[in-house]
């Protein structure tokens, strides 16, 4: 038996409007009874419904003792199955757009300075740091997290910008807090094509999520592992594509036809494009690469207060900007084209 559910997420800018796709999920920004706002937050809060099925029940125990109390281990399956689904949503739609979708994941806790006023003043010298829980908590708010059905939706619903310009003309990428959120035009087809994967194939293609969203989560902490996870998603991309292709050696000069780097540039000019100008990038950016992985080499800007030129900033910047869309592009490509090719066979 399906059931529905309802959880909170974030943003680093407003959502501001509503996207269902089908009867999986939808999002909207949150807007509950007795909600706690603030005019300096950087996460703005919103509200994912969706769905499970049986089939993604997941078991989890953190001992072999933990099965002993039947209520706990279906509380801890419950966690597990709904935590996971909310990641693999939040997931697909921080690689397909350019903003960051996520969920307080940190159960540690962590000192913090509680910010009573959004106009603190002289008051905020009487203020002292608390241990905190990484939550976004209210009373009432377990009971308003309870749904039997989707809402209605009376908000307009989150534009949409045309592809391939958003990807290219419009990376937003979370960079002004106060420019509501915007889709591309095609993001229903990249999750009807996504959902509509083979387990195998789909699960191949969620490690390269995974790595472009963990680029993502690392671009302004550790530039240089946040541009190796969008070089291992791209990577990804190639070894999918590439699954069971035979490598023949050259009649001539007998190397393989297909090298790692060769595969890296025939997979970005297909699927990204195929320009003289694109060539001599995407050799620039494998040649990149292999320094980072073989040296050890980190980008000049690496260090929070580095002392580099201007010019070695902005460059460095512009590079892994370009990246990071090249593996969120490796992969909304891939999906479109197959859904193009899919809807034309038919």
């Amino acid at each position: 038996m399906k059931s529905f559910h309802k959880s909170i997420f974030f943003t680093k800018a407003p959502l501001g409007g509503f996207y269902r796709y089908k009867d999986v999920f939808q999002i909207y920004p949150a807007d509950l009874e007795g909600m706690p706002n603030s005019k300096l937050q950087r996460h703005f809060p919103n509200i994912i419904e969706y769905l499970t099925f049986p089939e993604e029940k997941l078991s989890f125990s953190f001992s072999d003792d933990d099965d002993d109390d039947e209520y706990m281990a279906g509380l801890r399956s419950l966690t597990a199955t709904t935590i996971t689904k909310q990641e693999k949503i939040l997931n697909l739609l921080s690689t397909f757009t350019n903003n960051q979708f996520f969920r307080q994941a940190n159960p540690e806790g962590m000192w913090g300075m509680p910010i009573l006023s959004d106009e603190p003043g002289v008051d905020a010298d009487s203020w002292e740091s608390k241990w905190c829980w990484e939550m976004y908590f209210f009373p009432g708010l377990p009971d308003q997290l309870k749904i039997q059905e989707f809402k209605n939706q009376t908000i307009a619903p989150i534009s949409t910008i045309k592809y391939p310009d958003y990807y290219y003309e419009y990376p937003h990428l979370d960079s002004d807090r106060t420019k509501e959120i915007a889709f591309p035009s095609i993001i229903d087809e990249l999750l009807e094509t996504y959902f509509s994967l083979e387990p195998t194939l789909q699960k191949s293609v969620d490690s390269a999520i995974s790595y472009t969203v963990s680029a993502i989560e690392l671009s302004n902490r550790r530039k240089t592992l946040s541009l190796l996870s969008s070089f291992t998603s791209l990577e990804t991309m190639v070894n999918i594509e590439y699954d069971g292709v035979k490598v023949e050696n050259c009649e001539v000069c007998g190397q393989p036809r297909f090298s790692v780097s060769k595969k890296f540039r025939e997979y970005l000019l297909k699927y990204i494009g195929s320009s003289d100008a694109n060539k001599k990038k995407f050799n620039s950016f494998y040649s990149l690469r292999s320094k980072l992985v073989h040296t050890g080499r980190q980008l000049q800007t690496e260090s929070l207060f580095a002392e580099v030129e201007k010019e070695t900033e902005y460059s460095e910047l512009v590079t892994r900007i370009e990246i990071l869309q090249l593996g969120k592009l490796g992969i909304v490509n891939w999906l479109y084209y197959r859904y193009l090719n899919t809807n034309q066979a038919k």
